[in-house]
């Protein structure tokens, strides 16, 4: 199923959207969800620590989901450090989408040839999403959650087709 997802920037309009996205099943909103820290934990982080990036993930002119990613200063590397959909909004296919954009977009953006991201160790769903698209682990934890690298080169996008934004450059 393909969707027009595009990652879009926070601003007035929007912010508010993107604060009340949860993962929650129960569509409660806390500062440490389940598998994640909240959005608004994630936004604040991005003022406070240089080299963050956020964006809101909007499909069909609905924001679904949040990314926060960039180059993390203190490891030396680039970091898909936040990303979400809202639970309203998984089993939609959206998760692979959007994970492709993101990636695309840290490549397009930074240059960089590889990425790392971290997940806690019971989410099962995240890490089978990531393994597909060729993230291995490291063996590493940060923060009790288990590290992820993933060589762009490498990369297994599920639809290497390219798409129009792809070739009209629309993030």
């Amino acid at each position: 199923m393909s969707h027009r997802l595009r990652l879009i920037n926070i601003n007035k309009k929007n912010w508010e959207t993107v604060l009340e996205l949860t993962t929650n099943e129960n569509e409660s909103h806390t500062l440490d969800e389940q598998f994640i820290y909240s959005n608004a934990w994630s936004i604040v982080q991005s003022e406070f620590e240089n080299g963050w990036t956020i964006k809101a993930i909007e499909a069909d002119e609905t924001i679904i989901g949040f990314t926060m990613y960039g180059y993390d200063e203190a490891r030396k590397l680039y970091e898909l450090c936040s990303f979400m959909i809202d639970s309203r909004y998984q089993h939609h296919g959206y998760g692979t989408e959007a994970l492709e954009l993101i990636l695309r977009e840290m490549e397009r953006k930074y240059g960089c040839r590889e990425v790392y991201l971290s997940t806690a160790p019971n989410n099962d769903r995240a890490k089978h999403l990531y393994e597909e698209f060729g993230f291995h682990p490291t063996g590493e934890q940060w923060n009790g959650e288990d590290v992820y690298r993933c060589a762009l080169s490498t990369i297994s996008l599920p639809n290497t087709r390219p798409r129009k934004a792809d070739l009209l450059g629309v993030v």
